[in-house]
């Protein structure tokens, strides 16, 4: 019996309640400082839609923990009086598809909801006097959700929660866009620690090289730019300092010993014929012993449109051994719009692509490089057991005394690979200074003289 319009089984109403706000923002933020990237993301694209590149852009993140109040605000592009109700007002929506910006599902704003009393958006497109403003009951939000018999649709909460207006009181020039957090508190506090958002800042947004510090940033800011879609640093300040990326030349591996960079090695991924990413890893001196935590460089760092996926040990699996991600530091920039970003952005959408990518970097990166560490592990294990041999023969009465006739001579060798290890300390146990630059000519002098 065929089906008609008479006959046919009823459409299922679709319906959705109020949970799932609470999804999309406590659910899907667990950890506190990722709202920071969240706003950082948007802002971001922001500026990358403004025609005009030689102005002033800049990213403000303003933390006041007596207030309990947090400030997140950019000059960029802002959004127009015309759309903003529609834009500031809908959930999981965004006009940013296929549109090369980092931000495409519209929840991104979310973010702070789950951590804040009250979430206010502020915003104004150039050449306009009129600033959209909405607020969100974050509190209020809240106790609708711990109370499980006034049961409400997701529409009919974020009317109760929300409230739109619009002022016509502004400078028709500029534009802005600016989030302020009030009420807010976490875990431990952790959302307000500057020296942990500030440590997450640089690790995770896309902020410059510390050309100071990292000689090799600009070389590796002249050519990503030319192989990627979206690429691009910005000025993001933290109670008025700047962020920097944390790399430097020289890595810490425990607290009194170190290596440095001796150069960089450039590399691109490839994806069924086609190039899906570029990268760079810093070639150290020694390549013995991992890097330490704490100096927020470990691990090659996956990132798109120059923001971090996942953390440090995102590729762990793609060495021999986990624990080797960690003696390297670098960056993989993937441009493949197969490689999707998750909503949490701790991993990619699980899709073939997914895994040719781990694959490629695994047969190309993390097999050369474990190799190599394997094989300075084993040179430097038979050289410490030589020198332990050395050291048992002088307790013997071995006679060690320096010859005493003319012929004598120090070895050149030797000296100039401790002139080396003393450069490595003095640049991994002191800050850049008029002192140390001093001190380093003069034994690059040295060494050279040699």
């Amino acid at each position: 019996m065929e089906l008609t319009l008479e006959n046919s089984p009823a459409q299922p109403k679709i319906k959705t309640g109020m949970y799932l706000l609470e999804t999309l923002t406590a659910g899907m933020y667990n950890e506190p400082l990722a709202i920071y990237r969240e706003y950082i993301q948007n802002s971001a694209d922001s500026i990358d839609l403004m025609a005009k590149k030689d102005k002033d852009f800049r990213v403000n993140i303003d933390l006041e923990p007596m207030k309990r109040r947090i400030t997140i605000s950019d000059n960029g592009y802002g959004i127009s009086s015309e759309i903003s109700e529609s834009i500031l007002c809908s959930l999981g929506d965004s006009n940013k598809i296929n549109k090369n910006l980092r931000g495409f599902r519209g929840i991104g704003r979310l973010g702070g909801i789950a951590f804040s009393d009250k979430a206010t958006f502020q915003t104004k497109a150039d050449g306009e006097k009129i600033e959209s403003v909405q607020e969100w009951d974050c509190k209020g939000l809240r106790e609708y959700l711990n109370t499980p018999q006034k049961k409400l649709s997701l529409t009919e909460i974020v009317k109760k929660i929300t409230n739109y207006k619009q002022t016509n009181n502004k400078k028709a020039s500029g534009s802005y866009f600016k989030v302020t957090l009030d009420g807010v508190k976490s875990f431990r506090n952790y959302i307000f620690d500057i020296n942990k958002v500030k440590n997450y800042l640089s690790q995770i947004a896309p902020v410059p090289f510390d050309l100071n510090n990292f000689s090799y940033g600009q070389e590796i800011d002249e050519w990503l730019p030319k192989q990627l879609r979206t690429y691009g640093s910005y000025n993001i300040f933290l109670n008025n300092n700047p962020i920097f990326k944390p790399y430097r030349d020289t890595v810490k591996i425990n607290k009194s010993a170190g290596d440095y960079i001796e150069s960089i090695k450039k590399f691109e991924i490839i994806i069924k014929d086609k190039k899906a990413a570029y990268g760079w890893i810093g070639l150290r001196k020694k390549m013995i012993g991992a890097i330490t935590r704490g100096e927020g460089t470990s691990g090659i760092r996956v990132r798109v449109g120059n923001i971090l996926i996942g953390d440090s040990h995102l590729l762990d699996g793609c060495f021999r051994e986990d624990r080797f991600n960690s003696y390297i530091i670098g960056e993989i920039h993937v441009d493949c719009p197969q490689l999707i970003p998750n909503s949490r952005r701790d991993d990619f959408i699980d899709n073939d692509y997914k895994t040719l990518f781990y694959n490629a970097i695994e047969r190309e990166i993390g097999f050369s490089l474990s190799k190599e560490i394997r094989q300075k592990s084993r040179i430097f294990s038979t050289q410490k057991a030589k020198n332990s041999t050395k050291k048992i023969s002088i307790s013997k009465g071995v006679n060690l005394k320096p010859r005493q006739d003319n012929n004598f001579s120090y070895n050149s060798n030797s000296t100039k690979q401790k002139i080396e290890e003393i450069v490595t300390m003095i640049k991994i146990s002191y800050e850049d200074c008029q002192t140390r630059s001093k001190i380093l000519d003069k034994l690059k002098h040295l060494h050279e003289a040699m």
